[in-house]
């Protein structure tokens, strides 16, 4: 029984088959805790009725599954409703969080995120799915004309937030594979009140904000977003670690991530050669033969490039309609 139910929790993630998904499912829930995840959504109550419980065990329980990030809960008129992850990504993310996680788990996210969830991307790509994350441009690199919508700027993003707060960016936190600043993943609404309510974050103010999205820029990381209008967390992404951005500049696994609606443009005339938009891009699509060129296929219009030329010869020229959002 234990192994089906972890294979099935594994399945509902699209990993079926994936023996260290099920090792991960393993070392979140027990086999009753596991049982009880499949049978969300839920309230305590219901659960309760359905495992035969007490009221106060199975809301116990589902607290603790919702403090590991394997649960995820919504207020609703007849108390809390709970819910089981929604796709990897958010699975991910969650239980990374979770600060009584046992010494493996680490170890174990990273070997499934290099070796099995790869292909899963591949796909993405090759079918035109949507991706969870989307690319949130720098808006100082914006050709001036062009119309920015409230949810294409973090600044503003921020600016309109009603509650905030910042986490450790889990990619790094797992992989390791640089020393970019780690505490600057920016949770915004309802993201900043889970993060808080499971005590995994800490809140901040909005000028705290702006100086996180300051300083990553100037890291070079790359803000993101989920690929939806308003989403719940501003993401700060590097290229060496990010579970979506790493493979961004693979042609085959690129649709991994959502474009913004801009792409990097080149004034050849101001162009000095020196090449350092080569060494910032995070998906390797600027190349330099005496000018520097963008592939528009690869690019992902973040805005870095711009943000290091020279001589200014790289803005962001809107190349997308408005619908290329979905709100």
């Amino acid at each position: 029984m234990a192994d089906s139910i972890y294979r099935e929790l594994s399945k509902r993630l699209m990993f079926e088959n994936s023996q260290l998904l099920q090792q991960i499912w393993q070392r979140v829930a027990n086999e009753t805790e596991a049982e009880i995840i499949c049978y969300l959504p839920a309230n305590a109550a219901q659960v309760a009725e359905k495992f035969n419980l007490s009221v106060d065990e199975a809301t116990r329980i589902l607290e603790e599954l919702f403090k590991r990030g394997a649960a995820f809960k919504k207020s609703k008129p007849k108390g809390a409703e709970y819910r089981p992850p929604k796709h990897i990504v958010q699975f991910h993310d969650a239980t990374l969080l979770w600060k009584g996680a046992p010494a493996d788990f680490k170890k174990l996210w990273v070997e499934f995120m290099n070796t099995e969830y790869p292909p899963l991307l591949e796909v993405v790509t090759k079918a035109g799915i949507p991706s969870f994350m989307r690319v949130i441009p720098i808006n100082a690199t914006i050709q001036p004309q062009s119309q920015v919508l409230v949810y294409e700027d973090a600044y503003r993003m921020i600016e309109q937030a009603k509650e905030l707060a910042v986490v450790d960016c889990v990619c790094r936190l797992s992989h390791g594979n640089c020393n970019k600043p780690l505490n600057v993943c920016i949770q915004v609404n309802n993201g900043a009140t889970y993060t808080l309510e499971r005590g995994t974050g800490r809140a901040i103010t909005k000028e705290e904000a702006f100086e996180i999205l300051k300083i990553s820029e100037e890291a070079g990381l790359v803000h993101m977003t989920e690929n939806k209008g308003f989403g719940n967390a501003i993401c700060n992404c590097c290229s060496c670690c990010c579970e979506m951005l790493r493979f961004a500049g693979n042609r085959a696994t690129h649709g991994v991530v959502a474009k913004s609606r801009f792409t990097a443009t080149v004034h050849a005339t101001n162009c000095n050669g020196c090449a350092l938009c080569t060494s910032v891009c995070p998906v390797h699509a600027i190349e330099v033969n005496e000018v520097a060129t963008v592939d528009a296929e690869m690019c992902i219009g973040c805005g870095l490039c711009a943000t290091q030329c020279p001589s200014g010869a790289i803005t962001l020229h809107e190349t997308r309609p408005k619908e290329h959002i979905p709100v």
